[in-house]
């Protein structure tokens, strides 16, 4: 009986510190804000443009850092007719 309580125990356990390890790994992660939408010709021109306006150095999207995607979306957001 006592085995029992304490296997049941160490699963409930091993159970909790594994969900709070996975919980603090996903909110670690940056959430960016992109709106939903193809990455086009049109979409890479106004990537160029953000780049030059910006005096950025041509670098792919993929290569930029959450924070800097971030910022280049919010840009975008503020040019969406261009």
């Amino acid at each position: 009986m006592t085995n029992t309580r304490e296997y049941r125990s160490s699963l409930i356990l091993a159970a909790a510190v594994a969900g709070a390890g996975l919980m603090s790994s996903c909110a670690s992660q940056p959430q960016i804000a992109a709106p939903p939408h193809q990455w086009d010709a049109r979409e890479a021109a106004a990537y160029q443009r953000y780049m030059m306006d910006e005096h950025m150095p041509r670098r792919e999207f993929s290569e930029l850092s959450p924070q800097e995607q971030q910022a280049y979306w919010d840009w975008r957001a503020r040019h969406e007719g261009n």
